[in-house]
């Protein structure tokens, strides 16, 4: 009970305390370095837990803020009065961490079925299209020159679609290597934070315990 009072506490210090922002495109000068990358990955890979209780109160609150304060209120959960042992506070840690690469790396491998089969379907259609084409030309007598011109065209409109179809792929790619940055930042981020939290837990749970 005492536990949820304080993490409720916490909360609620970091809801009240920060001041709406407008969204910027750039980190400016004094704004939190973390924040920045928090805003380049979706919100359910962030080292949070869900706290739906203060979902309406947060609504005007900028979403980076957010998770940063949902951030903190987690760790400050764990490391409340000292209670656990620094490893048990790892392994926590360590733990959600798999869990978020674990949905992260299943979302990708989602999105590129996803794509696949699409480009799959789509070229299996312009090449039926393009085959229903030649087989109607050929329905009647053309002179040398029509069949030359029409197989050549057809020849140019199936050299564009494949161009634009790897052109697709390429920014397929381009944008699911950007995601999986982004996400390896962010958890590099805040792999930093937590440890430098952790190494300051350990030091005061170490003193604390040194002569029990």
């Amino acid at each position: 009970m005492n536990s949820r009072i304080f993490t409720l506490s916490v909360a609620l210090i970091c809801l009240f305390s920060c001041q709406v922002q407008t969204k910027r495109p750039e980190l400016q000068d004094g704004e939190n370095k973390n924040e920045s990358f928090s805003t380049l990955v979706d919100p359910k890979y962030s080292l949070t837990q869900d706290r739906a209780e203060f979902e309406k109160l947060r609504e005007t609150m900028p979403e980076a803020k957010r998770r940063a304060n949902d951030e903190k209120a987690l760790l400050a959960e764990w490391m409340n009065g000292d209670r656990l042992l620094p490893s048990d506070i790892r392994e926590k840690y360590d733990n959600l961490v798999r869990k978020k690469r674990e949905l992260f790396n299943s979302d990708m491998t989602k999105l590129r079925d996803h794509f696949s089969k699409n480009e799959k379907k789509n070229r299996e259609d312009f090449l039926k299209s393009i085959e229903q084409d030649r087989i109607d030309f050929s329905k009647h007598k053309r002179d040398r020159e029509a069949r030359n011109d029409f197989f050549n065209e057809l020849d140019q409109k199936r050299k564009d679609y494949f161009s634009e179809l790897r052109e697709k792929r390429d920014e397929f790619e381009s944008d699911v290597r950007d995601k999986r940055k982004n996400f390896e930042d962010y958890i590099k981020e805040r792999n930093l934070n937590f440890n430098s939290e952790l190494k300051l837990y350990s030091e005061r749970w170490n003193t604390q315990n040194k002569n029990k």
